[in-house]
Parts: structure tokens; sequence; C-alpha cells
């Protein structure tokens, strides 16, 4: 049995999880494909996006045989995996992790539920999802038995920085890929007119009509270091967020190893994390009210802050990469054995 891995990026950036495979004396293939920003932040480029992913996801067929399992960090790669090897009856046997699975309009809604149908039709096609909740859910709206979904918590990986507490510039930092909620978080903005908000968004998916505050610093598509340098000099890190589908957990972890007290909206996924008034506030979405006052909240209060904090570090202690990587290996090895 070979494990080939997927990524959606250099094939290099899959390393940290090849690794823990490969000390254990597993045979691994880590293949990735052209990841230019653009093809994310420009939208006539989507489409070489997508095409990118089906040639990833084309080639780990091509470079497999049936008692290989297929392992994608992209869900989205992994269902266009499982949409062909149903099509063309060939079999492989595919994992495909953190699935997520936003609102779209009508015609991306439609192309999505035909692929990931076809994928789930599939019978050596399985998941994870990073929450319980999300397992009914999906299981549900897709009427796919309950054993082909397995719970993988995201992890923090070894290259993240680790700080201790501090103050900050008084800021309230947020950003992200997408599914942030920029009406609720501007609208915090404007009721706290003496308080800085940094903010960084992906102009594909940032709505033009909104009016910036005069005290929001907004920033598009800036590269990594811009972004937690940001985040870092920050005394507080909001997400609302537009969706309660998994989003900005990246950005919640590295917050919190940031040692960055934390205002997040309440979805199944944050929940995982963050424990309201115990390490993080917890909003319900679109609540720009409780947003604003959660922050006036931790600005006023630096002990809080430092607790909350404090706490965090405790909390995330459990969602490590060895943990993640045992989780993983054993899920492939149940998926190995049921598809023979």
């Amino acid at each position: 049995m070979k494990l080939l891995f997927l990524v959606c990026s250099e094939a290099k950036n899959i390393k940290w999880i090849t690794q823990y495979f490969e000390d254990k004396k597993y045979a691994t293939l880590a293949l990735g494909m052209n990841s230019s920003m653009k093809n994310r932040t420009v939208k006539w480029r989507r489409s070489i996006l997508f095409y990118n992913y089906i040639k990833l996801s084309v080639r780990s067929i091509q470079q497999s045989d049936k008692s290989d399992v297929i392992v994608s960090a992209n869900f989205i790669v992994g269902a266009f995996t499982g949409f062909f090897c149903k099509i063309f009856g060939i079999k492989r046997t595919i994992l495909s992790l953190n699935m997520i699975s936003h609102e779209k309009g009508f015609f991306n809604k439609l192309v999505r539920k035909i692929i990931y149908n076809t994928a789930f039709n599939y019978p050596y096609f399985y998941v994870t999802v990073n929450s319980s909740e999300l397992l009914e859910e999906y299981a549900t709206e897709f009427n796919i038995q309950k054993k082909r979904f397995f719970l993988l918590y995201d992890c923090i990986l070894s290259h993240y920085e680790n700080a201790t507490y501090i103050e900050g510039n008084g800021s309230v930092f947020c950003g992200g890929e997408a599914m942030r909620d920029w009406h609720a978080y501007f609208a915090a903005a404007n009721a706290l007119p003496d308080v800085k908000f940094t903010a960084i968004a992906r102009k594909i998916n940032f709505d033009n009509n909104l009016v910036v505050p005069k005290n929001v610093d907004l920033h598009f598509d800036t590269d990594f270091d811009f972004f937690y340098n940001q985040l870092k000099q920050s005394s507080i890190v909001a997400v609302p967020l537009s969706t309660i589908a998994p989003a900005g957990l990246i950005v919640i972890i590295r917050a919190a190893m940031l040692s960055k007290p934390i205002i997040v909206t309440s979805t199944s996924s944050t929940r995982n994390y963050v424990e309201n008034k115990h390490n993080g506030l917890l909003i319900e979405k679109g609540d720009a009210v409780a947003l604003a006052a959660g922050i006036s909240t931790l600005l006023a209060d630096n002990e809080l802050r430092k607790q909350l904090t404090t706490t965090m570090h405790q909390t995330i202690e459990k969602f490590s990469l060895p943990n993640y990587s045992k989780t993983l290996e054993d899920i492939i090895l149940e998926i190995k054995n049921e598809s023979k």
C-alpha cells in the first residue's frame, strides 16, 4: 500500500503530514500543483484554479493503483478524484479531508452538488469533518451513511509561532480568505469610533458596496508576513463569520498561539476551540451589537484579555500535530480495511 497525499500548492507543503507516515515506514508520494495566488484572487482566473484541481486529481489516479490510498488535504480535489473514479469505473480508496460546504449561488451550488453527489455515490470515497455536528448535517444533506464520515479536528502545525501575551497596539484585527462578516465588523467599528480596526480581505470575496468606516485600515490580498504581523501587533482578534460552515479556524488557531484574545462567531467548528467567557468570546452570526460589546469589554480589561489567552493556550494543547497524525493514520487503516 502506498499513501498519496494531495495538496493544492507545492508538494513540499504537505510535508507536515507525510513526515509522520515516512517515519513509520509507509510508502508515500506527495503531489502538488501550481498555486499562483492570482488564481485565487482574480475572478476570471478561478477557472484556472479549478483546472489545476482537476489535473492534480487525474495525476493522483494515474500515479496510484487499487491497493493505494489517496489522501487529499483539499476537499474539492478529493471530490473530483471520487467523481472521476465513479464515472470511469476506477478502483481507488480516497480520503478527502475537512469537508466544507458553504452556501453558493445557484449555478455553483448545482455544479458542486453534481460533483459531490457523484463522489459520495462512489463506495470507496471517505470524508473527514472537524465537528460531530457537521458529520450529522452533511450525512443528512447528501444522504450518505455516517460510516463514510470521520471526525478529525484541525491541528496546530509545528511552524506556527508561539508567543507570550502582550497588550498589543490597541487595534482590533480581522482577516482571512473568505466568509468574513464585514458588515458586522464595520458596524462594530462605527459603534466604536475611537478604536482602531485593521481588516485584511480578499478582493474577490469583498462586497464593494460596503462603506469603510474612517477608523478601519483596510487591505486587500496582502502577503503572509504582512497579514500575520498585523495580527501579532493587535490587541484583539475578531473573526465574525457570515456562515455557520467551517471557516476562520486557521486564523483562530494562529491567534491563540500568539496569545491574542479572540471573539468569533459561534459555529459547530469554532466551538471545538472557543468556550464563551472561558477562553474567548462567542457571538451569534450577524450580531454586530454583541461584537462591539465584546470588543469594548476586552479593551477595558487587560487582565481579562490575559486570562482568556492563558486558558486558550491550555485548550489548544490537545490539538497537537502528533494527535492529529495518529488519528489520521487510524482512519486510513480503517478505510483501507473496509475497501478490500
